[in-house]
């Protein structure tokens, strides 16, 4: 499927340190035209597992998506499993935080996430 031209190509790569298992990442994004983020694709170290205790992407609009409490491996799609997708409007910023927990077994590794218009 063709993505309309009222809406803007999206490929956000954030990565975050994991210690003692825990990770959190807080930041802000700008955002210059509508967008939907329709895949946000988790990538860890083979075998490594944990919980998305919290995740949420709030546009300049408010928030747009948000789950809790989602038990991750390498390669899952956090959208998919949080039921998204999602649609940003443009002329602000994309507020992107998450938080997660009980990441084993490497208790210090580290993890990306790439928020896509692709599915």
């Amino acid at each position: 499927m063709a993505i309309p031209s009222t809406f803007a190509t999206l490929s956000i790569t954030e990565e975050a340190q994991i210690s003692a298992g825990n990770f959190s990442i807080n930041k802000t994004i700008p955002l210059q035209s509508k967008t939907v983020v329709r895949s946000a694709k988790l990538f860890l170290p083979i075998g490594e597992t944990g919980t998305i205790n919290k995740i949420q992407i709030t546009g300049p609009n408010g928030l747009e998506f948000g789950c809790q409490d989602i038990k991750v491996k390498d390669g899952v799609d956090l959208i998919k499993a949080c039921g998204g997708p999602g649609a940003l409007e443009g002329g602000g910023e994309i507020n992107y935080v998450a938080e997660g927990s009980d990441f084993e077994p490497e208790l210090n590794t580290k993890l990306k996430v790439v928020l896509s218009d692709d599915f």
